[in-house]
C-alpha cells in the first residue's frame, strides 16, 4: 500500500490522501497532501487528538506563539454527559494569529479534530475560529472557547 512505502506516520487517512494525490498526478492533475495538517487520533478513554505543531516543535523552530486552552470541565455538554476530563489547546502564531497546532484530550475529540484540520488547511486564525458560531450545547464549543482563550477572552472559564 502507498502508506507503507512513504515516510511519516503510518496512518490510514494519510495513506488515503497520498493514494489520491498519486492517482491525480498520474492522470495529469495536481496531487496535493499537506503534511502539516494530518490529524492523529488515539482511541483511548478519553480520546487524544492533534493536528499541526506541538509547543516543543514551535520552540525548537523559534516560532513565537500564543496558547488558548479550554477545559471540558467548563463545557456544558461535557457536564451534561459527565465527561469533563480533558481540554482543547490551540497554538497560534504570535504575529499573524494563524493556527499552528491543536491538541485535544477528551470525549469525541477524534471527530472534533476534523474541524481544526479544515481550519488549518484554509489558513484560519484563532480569531476566525472564535468568530464562528458553534451550536449549544456541544462539545465543539470547547474549540471556540479555546480560540477565544488565545487572547484571554474565554467566556465560560
Amino acid at each position: 500500500a502507498i502508506g507503507d512505502v512513504i515516510v511519516g506516520p503510518m496512518l490510514a487517512h494519510k495513506a488515503e490522501e497520498e493514494g489520491i494525490a498519486i492517482a491525480e498526478l498520474l492522470s495529469g492533475k495536481y496531487g496535493h497532501v499537506n503534511y502539516d495538517v494530518i490529524p492523529g487520533v488515539v482511541y483511548t478513554s478519553p480520546e487524544v487528538a492533534s493536528v499541526g505543531k506541538t509547543e516543543e516543535q514551535l520552540k525548537e523552530q523559534k516560532i513565537s506563539y500564543k496558547v488558548g486552552k479550554f477545559p471540558f470541565a467548563a463545557n456544558a455538554r461535557a457536564k451534561i454527559n459527565d465527561e469533563g476530563d480533558g481540554f482543547v489547546k490551540i497554538l497560534s502564531d504570535e504575529k499573524t494569529d494563524r493556527v499552528l497546532g491543536v491538541h485535544m484530550i477528551g470525549p469525541d475529540v477524534g471527530n472534533m479534530i476534523a474541524e481544526m484540520a479544515l481550519a488549518m488547511e484554509f489558513g484560519a486564525s484563532a480569531e476566525d475560529i472564535a468568530r464562528t458560531c458553534h451550536a449549544h450545547p456541544t462539545l465543539a464549543e470547547a474549540i471556540k472557547e479555546a480560540a477565544l482563550a488565545v487572547d484571554k477572552r474565554a467566556i465560560h472559564f
